[in-house]
């Protein structure tokens, strides 16, 4: 899946999808009151002054590694510890 990510981002491009949140942000008139108390870590799954697609999957490879890292944290005090067979 993140090798097909900029795949991804350029079909989202070409029939110019957005986030359904989005949309019901400005129904709501909340993007006018919009406040930013903690900036993403990579905003809109891209990096700034990189190529779109380039940006994407660099971003899905952090996103994946960042959940393989925290997966791994939390599930090695809940694995038993025996010797190898």
């Amino acid at each position: 899946m993140t090798v097909l990510s900029p795949a991804f981002a350029w079909s989202a491009q070409r029939v110019n999808y957005t986030e359904p949140l989005e949309h019901a942000a400005e129904t709501t008139g909340a993007t006018a009151h919009a406040v930013t108390t903690l900036p993403g870590l990579l905003p809109d799954y891209g990096i700034a002054g990189v190529d779109p697609y380039l940006g994407t999957l660099v971003s899905g490879f952090v996103g994946a590694g960042l959940v393989l890292a925290v997966g791994w944290l939390v599930g090695r005090p809940l694995t038993t510890d025996r010797e190898p067979r």
